[in-house]
């Protein structure tokens, strides 16, 4: 996969998408088993995820799934609707979401960046 990210717009919707397919649980059991695999960056950027873009629902899972895998970022407030996480760590996950949903369940918009991440365009 490349290391192109993808929109903020663009991750919204494939958290909402993945969310839809998925479920709850299942979003939450992928989430914590794929981001213990994300790779430190070595400067350490903070990013904010903010219920606008990725939704509530999604935002709750991921604050829940930060804590059970030890990657709350430290020194920073806790906020209701966004969420501090690691820019490398939202990249990751975002690359792995993408890879593991199926082609027919992504909307347009990111079938196109799927594509580009399986190219390596």
């Amino acid at each position: 996969m490349t290391s192109t990210r993808l929109k903020m717009s663009q991750e919204g919707q494939l958290w909402k998408t993945a969310l839809e397919h998925l479920g709850p649980i299942g979003l939450h059991q992928f989430v914590v088993e794929i981001w213990p695999s994300a790779r430190p960056a070595a400067r350490p950027t903070v990013e904010y995820l903010d219920s606008d873009h990725v939704g509530g629902d999604v935002l709750n899972l991921l604050r829940i799934a930060q804590i059970a895998v030890g990657a709350v970022v430290p020194y920073r407030p806790v906020e209701s609707g966004r969420i501090a996480i690691y820019s490398a760590h939202a990249e990751h996950l975002a690359r792995g979401l993408l890879q593991a949903m199926p082609v027919g369940k992504l909307p347009p918009s990111l079938k196109g960046a799927r594509l580009e991440a399986e190219l390596g365009m």
